[in-house]
């Protein structure tokens, strides 16, 4: 019964989905257990095959140089200048002869060197002629009498040995696989006169012991068992088997500790050395699991190639439903779209219809508030803007009532066309900003109004940069934050001489702003610099409307330099007359 429920409660498109695919998919996976079985039996044939030409080409290659090696051992053994030296005793010999003899000796010796098959040869003579040393191509004799190696090519009685020799340098030991020969004293064959050795670097052997798979061990090694080199360290303990092994040209199954594994051992040629092969069972179990995760991919493709085309099927009876369902999903997320479609009048059709309806209704309701919202900000702003107007104005009143009583008529004509100028520009053709040019100048226009009032005693300065100027700040921005610098900062000192600069950069993409006076400076306390500087309802006023106009909190900061005086500093975002056009910023 739940399946029966579970059935029911599935979609339309799960539904249509799964009856078609029940009807592509199993005949495919029949097929694939068919398939895989012939194939798999090819695999392992190949695979049994490829290994045995890799065995084959790797004993090849090192058969042809081990014998390569062997001629040119023989060649030395046969070469007359070899021969005069072992015929001769060093007593016998005076040195300029010792010397004259070993010098065709090396370059005989050079040019052999220049073959690539191995790294250099080493001649072991009587200890007492002159040439020889530690290091060089001519060395003591009874250096090697006591090795291990030296015994091997002195108990094999003239024929070429191979074998592990070291040699001890200053800073490390080196080990090279040599083929060794005894040198005979022409005068009596009885009687060995030395021992010439032909070196291989190991890494070349190595470099020959080619891998028809990760997972295969392949090593050289002689039939008392030295291991020469091999393909892998790690392999060694669990991998190398007990002794070398003839496998008759074929692999067979051996069992060590580690588990079963297929080996093949082989003599190299006629020499003493060995190569063995060895690889795990999961190696073909891996070549057979990459075959078989190959036909599960193909059929996998098939069968997504199937759900492909069955798709769109059931996506025709059931996509109008999930169009509907995916908009809805965003209405949650606060994205309001319409769904576009073709409209039909069946029962979807109807839903579809419906909540396009509501979707328009909701837009309608939000722009509304949207302008609502804008119109208020704009109405803050004004509001703001014109609680400062009248506090200047009652000022400059009353200076001009002041020199009326002085009968400064002078003064008073100079004051009243400034103060037209200042409210040309307040008025500033009904627009709330203005570019930070007119914003300066407005301050001037104030300052020229001040320094009647208080005889010259206060200067204006400024410190604009040129990108500056075209920068738009709300009106009556500046203003007020000048006439604080007069009135709390400069006419309290001493004299009520003093200075105000305006300063204006753009740093890293921001307008900076400072109004800096030289007057008695603020002490700050409670967390609060305002307090000490004028009133706070003037700059509350100026952050307010600052906050309004860029859409982010803006504080003005005070600081009293070492120096003395204040500076009131902001930073508000770049705005130029073009982006209030809605072009670019």
């Amino acid at each position: 019964m739940k399946l029966v429920h579970a059935v029911n409660d599935m979609s339309f498109r799960k539904k249509i989905m799964i009856l078609f695919a029940l009807i592509g998919i199993v005949p495919l996976i029949i097929t694939f257990f068919v398939s895989y079985n012939e194939i798999r039996q090819l695999v392992v044939n190949g695979q049994d095959y490829a290994e045995n030409q890799n065995y084959e080409q790797t004993l090849s290659t090192l058969a042809k140089k081990f014998s390569h090696l062997e001629e040119l051992s023989a060649m030395i053994i046969v070469n007359k200048d070899m021969n005069t030296i072992l015929s001769m005793k060093p007593d016998d010999m005076k040195i300029p002869e010792q010397m004259a003899a070993f010098n065709s000796m090396v370059a005989y010796t050079q040019m052999m060197e220049t073959n690539s098959e191995f790294d250099h040869i080493v001649y072991f003579v009587d200890d007492k002629f002159i040439v020889t040393g530690t290091d060089t191509l001519f060395r003591k004799l009874s250096a090697v009498r006591n090795t291990d190696w030296g015994n091997k090519v002195y108990a094999s009685n003239g024929a070429s040995t191979w074998v592990i020799r070291q040699e001890n340098n200053l800073d490390s030991t080196e080990r090279y696989l040599a083929l060794g020969r005894l040198l005979w004293n022409p005068r009596d064959y009885m009687d060995p006169a030395g021992i010439v050795t032909l070196n291989v670097d190991l890494k070349q052997i190595q470099q020959s012991l080619i891998k028809s798979d990760p997972l295969q061990f392949v090593y050289v090694e002689s039939e008392d068992g030295e291991l020469i080199t091999s393909s892998g360290e790690q392999e060694l303990a669990f991998m190398r088997l007990p002794k070398p092994i003839d496998s008759k040209g074929k692999f067979t199954t051996v069992q060590l500790d580690s588990g079963t594994y297929l080996a093949r051992g082989q003599k190299i040629g006629d020499t003493n050395l060995y190569l063995m092969s060895v690889i795990s069972h999961a190696a073909a179990s891996d070549a057979l699991l990459s075959i078989r995760n190959q036909m599960l991919t193909v059929y996998l493709v098939v069968c997504i190639i199937l759900l492909v085309f069955i798709f769109p099927v059931a996506r025709s009876i059931t996509r109008r439903i999930f169009l509907l369902m995916n908009k809805m999903s965003q209405v949650r997320q606060g994205r309001l779209n319409q769904l576009d479609i073709e409209p039909r009048k069946d029962e979807v059709g109807q839903l579809i219809s419906s909540y396009n309806y509501m979707i328009n209704s909701v837009q309608e309701l939000m722009q509304e508030q949207f302008k609502l919202g804008q119109e208020k900000n704009e109405a803050e702003l004004r509001a703001l803007q014109s609680q400062i107007n009248p506090h200047f104005l009652y000022n400059t009143l009353d200076m001009i009532n002041w020199m009326a009583q002085r009968d400064e008529r002078d003064n008073i004509q100079q004051v009243v066309y400034a103060l037209s100028d200042y409210y040309k520009l307040i008025l500033n053709k009904g627009e709330d900003f203005v570019s930070l040019r007119d914003e300066v100048r407005l301050s001037e226009i104030y300052m020229e109004i001040q320094r009647k009032r208080f005889r010259n005693r206060i200067q204006l300065e400024t410190e604009l940069a040129e990108e500056t100027l075209d920068c738009l700040i709300p009106k009556i921005t500046l203003q007020p934050l000048v006439e604080n610098a007069i009135l709390h900062g400069i006419t309290e000192k001493p004299g009520g001489v003093g200075v105000i600069k305006l300063r204006g950069s753009i740093e890293l993409g921001r307008l900076h702003i400072a109004v800096e006076d030289d007057g008695i400076g603020f002490q700050a306390s409670n967390g609060d610099n305002r307090k000490h500087r004028g009133s706070g309802y003037g700059v509350k006023n100026i952050e307010k409307r600052l906050a309004l106009y860029y859409g982010q909190p803006t504080d003005l900061n005070f600081h009293t330099p070492e120096a003395g005086g204040t500076i009131v500093s902001f930073d508000v975002p770049i705005v130029r007359r073009e982006r209030m056009d809605g072009g670019e910023g």
